[in-house]
């Protein structure tokens, strides 16, 4: 199949008609069917049946159209990225991150990098990790920081530094010893999340349960709850701190427990320059902050 063959046969699929499908690629009609009949030619098999006034694709449509989708999406990409080069010739960085990072490491680094590049465009969202990897797959974000990173399928990992996580709540004192925290009194993150995961094993370890009286899916909403006075809370340093608010103690944990921050790029990504620069970047301003134990760079995962 020809790549017209292909657009107006995905157009056809989507719209469900040749006059829409026609609308929908700016052509006429005629023309629209003129390249259906020539792809259905060059097959040797018809695409669409023509049944009770209703155009339904054939079962070898179907199966193509499986594969149809993906070269789809690859020119769809392709086109957003030729939009992307003319509205910025010189160059673009499209950066996620979660909540906690972009209000504390994010700032510093973007400000640097803008010094070593100038002409580059930046761009940075924040959002839960489930978000970013999303944005990452369909290419609407070059790169991405986060906490505790999972493997995940088409992405790529690079492990930049690590942090303890802290104790978050009411109680004023010294180390907080996690056996010591009642179930009804955490605000805890579900297992399915690193962290969580990380501190129910922890507390299984310690001979206690992992039940929170409150579960909840990010950090900063676990956070949040502890600010309103529904219990104490567990996350990564740099979240609690940002968090921090009149009533509540930031205090230490006697079981120390280190998560990674990383920086995550879809594996068919084309690595640029100011790419590898962005996260050396990162890592100098990781480096500047007490509460974070800078890595040396390693080859990603994946």
């Amino acid at each position: 199949m020809r790549l017209r063959h292909i657009e107006v046969f995905h157009a056809i699929k989507q719209a469900g008609s040749i006059s829409k499908a026609a609308a929908l690629l700016g052509v006429s009609q005629p023309a629209a069917s003129k390249v259906l009949q020539h792809a259905e030619s060059s097959l040797g098999f018809k695409l669409f049946e023509r049944v009770k006034g209703r155009l339904l694709p054939t079962a070898e449509a179907e199966l193509l159209y499986v594969e149809v989708a993906k070269l789809n999406l690859g020119l769809e990409q392709l086109r957003k990225l030729s939009a992307n080069l003319r509205r910025f010739p010189q160059g673009r960085l499209h950066v996620g991150c979660l909540p906690s990072l972009g209000l504390s490491i994010m700032p510093k680094t973007i400000h640097d990098f803008r010094k070593a590049y100038p002409s580059v465009v930046c761009e940075v969202e924040t959002n839960h990790i489930e978000a970013l990897l999303a944005a990452l797959r369909s290419r609407q974000l070059d790169l991405a920081i986060s906490i505790f990173p999972d493997e995940h399928p088409d992405i790529r990992t690079q492990v930049v530094g690590e942090m303890d996580l802290v104790y978050l709540g009411p109680r004023d004192g010294g180390d907080v010893d996690l056996a010591e925290i009642e179930d009804r009194e955490l605000v805890g993150l579900s297992r399915g999340d690193g962290v969580g995961g990380l501190i129910a094993k922890e507390r299984e370890r310690l001979g206690r349960s992992y039940n929170p009286g409150i579960e909840v899916q990010t950090y900063y909403l676990a956070c949040a709850f502890a600010a309103a006075g529904c219990g104490a809370t567990i996350v990564d340093r740099l979240t609690a701190r940002s968090m921090l608010r009149p009533g509540l103690y930031l205090r230490s944990l006697r079981q120390r427990l280190t998560v990674e921050i990383a920086v995550l790029t879809h594996e068919a990504n084309v690595i640029r320059g100011f790419y590898t620069d962005f996260v050396t970047i990162l890592k100098k301003s990781l480096s500047a902050m007490p509460d974070v134990e800078s890595v040396p760079l390693h080859d990603a995962r994946n």
